[in-house]
């Protein structure tokens, strides 16, 4: 059993994936594996490292620690203290260091690592034009089979929240039932996201346009299919927040390729939001968020109905 591991990158749901994987193969039964590990949290020592990793097992052959962010949080000598350290870890203990953004290849700890041929695996988002490749290839994990396309729109409307994407997989196989390929079809009529994401879209560009009117019958329509006020109020903040997010890649020179990288969105989706921030300015963009943000307070504490905020909140920013 190797005994060093390193765990990083952005990629949350599958590094978490590899981390309980390596929980399992301690073979630690579950009445046991409480007592047998400690979760070390940065920042933290050289020498809380030493602590916990030089306690005997109780009752068990393996002592299990987990250290979290801590190569993040120790620079300098106390990173070379760790390194320095890690060539005297007990062969009782199994250490997994786990980042949730990549180690720098200059980290100390990453050198000895690779100087000990541990275990070091690295986990990135994929980037956009990589979502539908992942999607067929997590579908096909989890035993089914989906349809280029169908991914496609999947990752056009999600982006890159891969638990989101995993939990819609999920759900899409259960729909179809064994032996059965997902279709554009499936995911159209399963996939909240995909059937509202144009509507919304259309209800900003007729925000922009300063046209309440429209923007209401977009409102209307949305709730009318049954979407609820909360989730359409989570639509229309998300896209406020991509939009103050292209605006700013935008006033700095930077190209749509070079924002789909960024943003980890589909390049559908930042083409459409591409074509809206010219109808807002950065400060209007500034005063539509504090709308929606007075607007979430006023749900929450009870001082208006869902709908009726979203209808008075369409009004606030056509008018900015």
């Amino acid at each position: 059993m190797t005994a060093l591991h390193l765990l990083h990158g952005d990629n949350e749901l599958q590094r978490e994936e590899a981390l309980a994987q390596l929980i399992r193969e301690t073979g630690l039964p579950p009445d046991l594996r409480a007592f047998n590990t400690e979760v070390l949290t940065g920042p933290a020592t050289a020498a809380d490292l030493r602590r916990a990793c030089s306690t005997i097992p109780f009752l068990g052959e393996v002592r299990l620690v987990i250290a979290r962010e801590l190569l993040s949080q120790a620079k300098g000598t106390a990173a070379k203290e760790m390194a320095a350290y890690l060539p005297d870890i007990p062969p009782t203990t199994m250490l997994i260091f786990c980042e949730s953004k990549a180690v720098p290849a200059q980290n100390p700890v990453l050198a000895q690592l690779k100087k000990m041929n541990a275990d070091i695996q690295a986990f990135a988002v994929p980037a956009a034009r990589e979502l539908p490749g992942w999607i067929v290839n997590r579908t096909k994990m989890h035993r089914g089979r989906i349809d280029p396309e169908a991914a496609r729109l999947l990752a056009q409307n999600i982006g890159g929240n891969l638990r989101l994407l995993d939990q819609e997989i999920r759900k899409l196989l259960l729909y179809c039932g064994e032996n059965k390929t997902i279709t554009v079809d499936d995911v159209q009529v399963m996939v909240p996201y995909i059937q509202s994401a144009d509507v919304i879209f259309d209800m900003v560009d007729a925000i922009g346009q300063r046209d309440p009117g429209k923007a209401a019958t977009y409102l209307h329509r949305l709730l009318e299919v049954g979407e609820h006020p909360l989730g359409i109020f989570g639509m229309v903040a998300r896209q406020f927040r991509l939009l103050i997010q292209v605006r700013w890649l935008v006033d700095h020179n930077v190209g749509e390729p070079a924002i789909v990288e960024r943003l980890k969105l589909h390049p559908y989706v930042v083409q459409k939001t591409c074509a809206q921030v010219s109808r807002f300015t950065p400060e209007q963009l500034r005063t539509a968020y504090r709308l929606l943000t007075e607007s979430d307070l006023a749900i929450k504490t009870g001082q208006l109905e869902a709908e009726a905020a979203l209808d008075l909140l369409i009004v606030q920013l056509t008018r900015l």
